[in-house]
């Protein structure tokens, strides 16, 4: 197999391991998901190596196929940027930029790049709206939306930022009492206990440490909210075990003591960049992503 087609391969590899899905990949590629699989399963001949968990129900990564993504989507996602830069790189941004976020992220994360962004373009006026709802870009007027994966809109062009790396948490006071001093749960504990969700469909995903995924449903849910920051005061009250953004457990410091899970982590979320692909991306949009991708993961690129 000659070079570019490995190339292609790879970019095919991205897309279906960012999705979790040959048929979501597809739709996005315009290509046929037997043409996406096939073509993987080239890829998976010439590096020798299994990169994908294929199942009836599910797709998920191997180790193997974990390692490459963290290696190849962001190079891949620098030469779209660089591809992108190289139309209309000098024309000065200007104008009423709208934006929407994810609540958490976005304040933590997004709000303070855009802010930056703005200051550095005095002809930029930042609107962002931080809202846990997937609202339609083209009808409410958005030039740019940050939002958790998996993507699966085939109408909207996705880029991936970074990953969310997440922990499990408890008030002290919860851990003694109810996990009688243990930090370490098996999978069978962890879903006895009483929890706090703050995860979409009442489930907490885990990754093994051969790559695989699975789901924990609590059998006891106490509290359920759409907002990770909601969740934590919930945990914080003695509430439950609650998984959040490592760096959002870890601001909470000794009022919060993290858990593991024996085996298994919970499973990084990855946060998007999107905006509709039948809509060409303003100037002003075009240098705010730019100036995200290349500002937004400081110290930990690839969690967050």
């Amino acid at each position: 197999m000659n070079g570019t087609l490995v190339d292609e391969n790879l970019g095919l590899f991205v897309a279906v391991a960012r999705q979790l899905s040959f048929v979501e990949a597809a739709k996005r590629l315009g290509m046929s998901t037997s043409t996406v699989s096939r073509r993987i399963a080239l890829l998976e001949e010439t590096l020798g190596t299994r990169l994908l968990q294929r199942t009836s129900r599910r797709v998920g990564l191997t180790l193997e196929g974990t390692r490459l993504l963290e290696r190849a989507g962001p190079l891949l996602d620098q030469l779209g940027a660089v591809l992108d830069q190289s139309v209309d790189r000098e024309e000065e941004p200007a104008g009423r930029l709208r934006v929407t976020a994810p609540v958490t992220s976005g304040g933590q994360r997004i709000a303070p790049l855009l802010f930056s962004f703005a200051a550095r373009h005095p002809r930029v006026a930042v609107e962002l709206t931080l809202t846990n709802a997937v609202v339609d870009l083209v009808e409410e007027g958005f030039d740019l939306a940050f939002r958790v994966g998996p993507i699966r809109d085939a109408e909207l062009v996705a880029r991936r930022l970074w990953s969310i790396e997440s922990v499990f948490a408890a008030s002290p006071r919860f851990v003694q009492d109810t996990l009688k001093g243990q930090t370490q749960l098996t999978r069978e504990a962890l879903a006895k206990v009483p929890a706090v969700m703050a995860m979409p469909r009442g489930v907490w995903r885990l990754r093994r440490r051969d790559g695989g995924v699975e789901e924990v449903r609590p059998m006891e849910v106490r509290v359920a909210v759409n907002d990770t920051q909601v969740a934590v005061a919930a945990a914080l009250a003695g509430l439950g075990v609650v998984s959040a953004a490592r760096e959002l457990v870890a601001a909470h410091g000794k009022k919060l003591v993290p858990l593991t899970v024996k085996g298994r982590t919970p499973e990084p979320r990855e946060l998007f960049a999107v905006y509709p692909s039948r809509k060409q991306l303003s100037t002003r949009a075009r240098r705010a992503l730019d100036w995200v991708m290349e500002h937004g993961a400081p110290e930990s690129p690839r969690r967050a």
